[in-house]
């Protein structure tokens, strides 16, 4: 899920590769590959991935960029005009939203003998819909708690284990108020705002079939309690910049913010102090951790000419190798489960294989809705009200039903 990473860095849409062109141009042995891209070397470490697959004998793969805030946009407009890519990178939150121009590729995974069960199962499923496979996964993981070990130990907050209840969370964010400091960065978007809840007291929004139930009441008291923490002087106020928590956990404003393996090692190259990872707190004493998790992958356009070549492409570009490739260089929790050691190997921090194999035991895929989009756009509209302590969770979600149903 490094989408989100990449949504936060900077905008590059990479030069002689536009979001035009599409069908248009392609070939058994020349396809295009739409893929989110943010900044010089992001752009450097994807070239390798669309090389990989001409040095294994199959087509040349050439890349359109785009920001990512920008990227589905911009792939949605392709589509419906019918200048498509062959290959088409797609986030498991938003998968739902794309199954009327995606490939299901389980025929085509049987075809040529890609064994499934090589994959992460929280990162395969997250990718289906109605039970269908509509990319191969490169990318996953759950949603963990970043935080400054200094910090911990300077106000002397006994340090987060894997597991630890919101009884313990609240204990520590105590000892920060004492010693004038703000403990958590409070965040909104996407799996954040959600998978903090779902630890608290198992409210979600979205359902385990996918449906929205905005009507959740365990859900609204989640946004309360959230609203507490910052009424309490233990968190900031939310802020519809999706970058502040971060910006200020790497500054040292906040001891703690919400984030998923993909951004870890960024994180780490930016702070000047030790980062630590633990899991979600949950809401009492014995209960299992839980958390979402989400990743990202690749698929085929049905708009595509070569189904087959594509798809050939797209195991290449998921395999245990190039997944070794990227986890080396720290810019994907692999799809994979023989290449994460890799991505563990080059992390170097204490302890984070066994939080992040705790996390991922404990995690489920969020799935993914038509209307996800809208629902994120109206946490960002009503949400940050609630976290904030302005409004109540109820009112909020009220608020948010409303639309939804428009």
């Amino acid at each position: 899920m490094s989408a989100t990473a990449a949504g936060a860095a900077l905008g590059l849409t990479l030069s002689g590769c536009s979001s035009g062109g599409g069908t248009s141009g392609q070939s058994k042995d020349k396809l295009t590959w739409s893929m989110w891209i943010a900044g010089s070397a992001d752009k450097a470490a994807w070239q390798k991935v669309a090389n990989s697959v001409k040095t294994a004998g199959g087509a040349k793969v050439t890349i359109q960029g785009a920001p990512f805030e920008d990227y589905f946009t911009k792939l949605r407009t392709q589509l419906s005009a019918g200048s498509a890519p062959c290959i088409v990178s797609m986030q498991s939150l938003r998968a739902a939203n794309y199954t009327d121009v995606l490939l299901p590729l389980d025929s085509l995974a049987k075809k040529q003998g890609v064994d499934l069960s090589q994959f992460d199962t929280t990162a395969l499923d997250a990718l289906k819909v109605d039970g269908k496979i509509y990319a191969l996964p490169y990318d996953t993981g759950p949603m963990l708690l970043f935080y400054n070990k200094d910090l911990f130990k300077q106000v002397g907050a006994k340090t987060p284990e894997p597991g630890w209840t919101v009884k313990e969370f609240e204990a520590a964010a105590a000892k920060f108020k004492a010693a004038g400091k703000k403990m958590l960065g409070s965040a909104i978007g996407d799996m954040n705002l959600e998978s903090m809840i779902l630890g608290y007291n198992g409210g979600r929004v979205i359902k385990e079939d996918g449906t929205l139930d905005p009507s959740d009441p365990k859900f609204a008291k989640g946004f309360d309690w959230l609203g507490s923490l910052v009424k309490k002087g233990w968190a900031t106020q939310a802020s519809s910049d999706t970058s502040v928590a971060s910006n200020d956990f790497v500054a040292k404003k906040v001891a703690m913010y919400p984030d998923g393996p993909w951004s870890l090692l960024d994180r780490k190259g930016k702070a000047n102090f030790d980062i630590g990872i633990t899991t979600i707190p949950v809401g009492k004493a014995g209960a299992t951790p839980s958390t979402y998790s989400a990743g990202s992958g690749f698929g085929v356009s049905k708009q595509c000419k070569y189904p087959d070549q594509a798809f050939q492409a797209v195991k290449t570009m998921t395999s245990q190798k190039v997944l070794k490739g990227l986890a080396e260089q720290g810019r994907a929790f692999p799809g994979r489960t023989a290449a994460q050691q890799a991505w563990y190997d080059n992390a170097n921090i204490a302890g984070v294989e066994t939080v992040l194999k705790a996390a991922q035991k404990a995690s489920t895929p969020l799935p993914g809705n038509k209307q996800s989009d809208q629902l994120q756009q109206l946490f960002f509209q009503y949400g940050i009200q609630a976290v904030n302590g302005q409004q109540s969770g109820a009112q909020t979600m009220k608020s948010i039903a409303g639309q939804l149903q428009k």
